[in-house]
């Protein structure tokens, strides 16, 4: 919590001690009525909690004031009231001051949760706003990029068709070239409205990423594995798990040495599928394992593709850490199983 969230309701409560302090030097002792110490009691209780809460989720300024001032004035009005009704004040326009407290108290609050419903609102439409042009932009990418990869797929095939005379270094690219298109047709198809939450059995997808990738990333060799019984195990969002994982094999073609290898095993345990990709590369220094996932932060060239895997895996309710190994870098994703 931040200091200035920790004086506010500090202040409050010295303000509600010093007072008391003062009046029960100024005042005697009467016989009091419990009911009425409980019911304020309750009050100062509910007002000071509502006033901590406050300080601790509510960032907005204006807000912030307004329902630190109120509850703050609830809180100290009540304890206020309670000495009022045990000690002998002798004039009763105390009490009338401390009831007024408590009445403006509870004004400030109505002007804040009015202004905070305001912002609530305000922020509604800023997403629907956000939403609407993502739905746009979703829909552009489904349809033109769509499309472009289409024709592009279908000249690489025709290609492929007449590839007479055709050296085998340029058949093994044409064929890198129709992999990544491929590649990137399917994840324009995983955004698609509906598909994106869709449950989908995890294992088949992650092996045709693994034989796409030894085909798209040039000169990767890939070797799968998935422990028995995995095979029909579904998790939420494994379309877009499976280009997460499609991001750390592309990692290891990249910067795994002359000969890169990526190795993926998928394996049960409890509730979650645990998939476990390793290259044979020179490994992560210590000091980038800590940054490693941070935007822009592990180095300048991959830095947003770990972010972006990453942000995949949590949006699936994952988690993905780099693991210690002998050899290389290894990757642990957990993924939890939804249906069987």
């Amino acid at each position: 919590m931040e200091t200035r969230k920790i004086v506010i309701p500090v202040i409050f409560l010295i303000a509600a001690i010093v007072l008391s302090i003062v009046y029960n030097l100024s005042f005697e002792v009467r016989e009091s009525g419990i009911d009425t110490i409980a019911f304020y009691l309750a009050i100062a209780l509910v007002a000071y909690t509502l006033l901590v809460l406050f300080q601790r989720f509510v960032s907005y300024r204006t807000l912030h004031f307004l329902l630190s001032i109120g509850w703050g004035l609830v809180f100290v009005a009540s304890i206020e009231k309670i000495n009022a009704e045990m000690l002998d004040t002798q004039a009763i326009e105390n009490e009338n001051i401390f009831t007024a407290m408590i009445f403006f108290g509870l004004v400030f609050v109505a002007f804040g949760l009015y202004s905070w419903t305001r912002q609530m609102s305000d922020n509604l439409r800023t997403q629907e706003q956000q939403h609407r042009v993502i739905d746009l932009y979703t829909s552009l990418m489904s349809h033109d990029a769509g499309n472009d990869l289409q024709a592009v797929l279908g000249y690489i095939e025709t290609a492929l068709l007449t590839t007479d005379g055709c050296s085998s270094k340029t058949l093994e690219l044409m064929e890198a070239a129709q992999a990544a298109s491929l590649r990137m047709t399917g994840l324009i198809k995983a955004f698609k409205p509906g598909e994106i939450s869709k449950e989908l059995s995890l294992v088949p997808l992650v092996h045709t990423a693994a034989l796409q990738a030894e085909k798209a990333d040039y000169g990767l060799k890939t070797k799968f594995y998935a422990q028995p019984g995995t095979e029909n195990l579904k998790v939420a969002g494994a379309s877009l798990i499976q280009f997460a994982v499609a991001n750390l094999m592309r990692n290891a073609s990249q910067y795994a040495g002359e000969n890169p290898t990526a190795d993926i095993k998928i394996f049960r345990k409890s509730g979650d599928l645990i998939i476990s990709v390793s290259d044979g590369g020179p490994g992560i220094p210590d000091e980038v394992k800590e940054i490693i996932f941070e935007r822009g932060r592990s180095d300048s060239e991959h830095g947003l593709g770990l972010y972006l895997t990453r942000q995949i895996i949590t949006a699936c309710r994952g988690t993905i850490e780099v693991v210690d190994s002998p050899v290389g870098a290894t990757f642990s994703i957990v993924i939890p199983i939804t249906r069987y």
